[in-house]
């Protein structure tokens, strides 16, 4: 057996020898892995030992090595030929499919890459779907790529594979409210809207819902700056934002269903300054953390609506019809025009009173007859004005005084005070005697005795 293999290596040789002139520069690469019998990437004197050594035998397909190089179902002279005609050369091993990324049978979408990884760099390739692009052991494979099923198949030199895919849409941001960049509070709702629902929805602050092709971003968020990045299958997006905190109504006079007049003012006190202002009725003015709003108002009921940045509130009134009566005094210590008004029963009593119907504001005084201040001291409290007595200025007998002054009402209604009043004598009288039984004398008494000389008229 050796001796039969020994001839027919030098066969071999002698073939290589004659056949070496007529060998093609360019080789298929089908063709000299097949002259590689034992894979080792050279055609050498191991391939034609490998065919000595089956000679005359008849392989199976599937035999490994398989010396039947022509594949005529026989290991004979021809193998050798064969084997010899390519003696000498290199033989790039085939190049094999590694991995796919994303790998076969998941979702990709429309505008996705794959990428497919080779162990050595492919030749030849070609695809069914998309555009292919070869850098060195890598095929770069896009689209875009039609929603619905997806069987790419590649084929290259040395073989082919086909993936399998579910395409969906490519979703993207179409809008968001409020748009970034702007101010929003602490309790505001970020809404971003996409052109399909999205995947895989993450947030960096906040509790996102996803509606449909709609993502709903909830606080509270930190007062100062935010940057909310939404990060989606497709994507990610960063959104900037000055957050600030709410404003809240903290309290307002007059209180809800008081009474109201057309002219007064109703304040609304805030948490923080209020922004955007406007009111239903009325016209506000915005101070720091404070509404005033004036008048006029209609007479009747009235509801208030206030609308600030971050909320609204109505309030209710009524609000009574002008008051333009002038306030009128119900009752005092003295009336006008009194005469013999005891001045020991003032002094005692130290006050002199006037009782108007209604609260008032204003000034009143004391004075002589001649316009002097008399040195009274002069109180308004409510809806009564009051003079005090000051020790050593104590009203004296038979003399003209007047209360003067003016108040008015909230209104803005005048009254003029002029009370005149006169104190009585403080006078006794002197005791009058008769000595005669025909009263024609009187005595008056006195310490020093005085006659009085009358006569009867008739």
């Amino acid at each position: 057996m050796k001796k039969l293999v020994c001839s027919l290596l030098t066969l071999s040789l002698a073939l290589f020898v004659l056949t070496a002139s007529y060998a093609q520069e360019e080789t298929d690469p089908d063709t000299l892995r097949a002259s590689d019998i034992n894979a080792d990437g050279m055609i050498n004197i191991l391939d034609l030992t490998l065919i000595a050594s089956h000679f005359g035998e008849t392989p199976t397909a599937d035999q490994t090595p398989n010396p039947d190089v022509n594949g005529d179902g026989q290991v004979n002279i021809l193998d050798l030929v064969f084997v010899a005609s390519h003696f000498g050369k290199t033989v790039a091993p085939p190049v094999v499919f590694v991995s796919a990324d994303p790998a076969s049978g998941v979702e990709i979408t429309t505008n996705d890459t794959i990428t497919l990884t080779f162990d050595n760099p492919p030749e030849d390739v070609t695809i069914s779907k998309g555009v292919a692009t070869v850098t060195d052991k890598t095929v770069t494979i896009t689209g875009p790529f039609t929603p619905g099923k997806l069987d790419l198949t590649i084929t290259w030199a040395d073989g082919t594979q086909t993936l399998s895919y579910a395409i969906r849409p490519f979703v993207a941001v179409v809008s968001t409210d409020p748009v970034s960049g702007v101010e929003i509070t602490t309790n505001d709702t970020i809404t971003l809207t996409f052109d399909n629902p999205p995947e895989d929805i993450t947030v960096n602050t906040g509790v996102a819902t996803v509606t449909d092709k709609t993502v709903t971003i909830t606080g509270p968020f930190t007062p100062g700056k935010l940057d909310l990045t939404i990060t989606w299958a497709d994507g990610t997006q960063t959104l900037s934002y000055t957050v600030r905190s709410l404003v809240a109504v903290v309290s307002w006079e007059p209180t809800i269903d008081s009474p109201l007049t057309v002219d007064d003012t109703i304040t609304f006190t805030f948490d923080n300054p209020p922004k955007d202002v406007t009111i239903s009725k009325g016209v506000a003015t915005v101070t720091d953390k404070t509404v005033t709003i004036t008048g006029p108002f209609t007479p009747g009921k009235l509801d208030l609506t206030i609308t600030w940045a971050d909320g609204s509130l109505t309030v209710t009134y009524t609000v009574a019809e002008p008051d333009t009566e002038a306030p009128s005094i119900t009752g005092s210590t003295v009336s006008d025009g009194d005469m013999d008004v005891d001045p020991e029963a003032i002094n005692s009593s130290a006050t002199i009173e006037i009782v108007f119907n209604e609260a008032v504001s204003g000034n009143i005084a004391l004075q002589t007859e001649a316009g002097n201040d008399v040195g009274w001291i002069g109180k308004i409290e409510g809806s009564k004005a009051m003079l005090e007595l000051v020790e050593g200025k104590e009203l004296d007998s038979e003399t003209t005084y007047v209360i003067a002054g003016k108040v008015e009402d909230a209104a803005g209604n005048e009254t003029d005070i002029n009370i005149t009043f006169t104190t009585a004598s403080d006078y006794d009288g002197i005791p009058i005697e008769v000595n005669d039984a025909n009263f024609d004398t009187v005595v008056l008494g006195s310490e020093t005795p005085i006659v009085v000389d009358f006569y009867k008229d008739g």
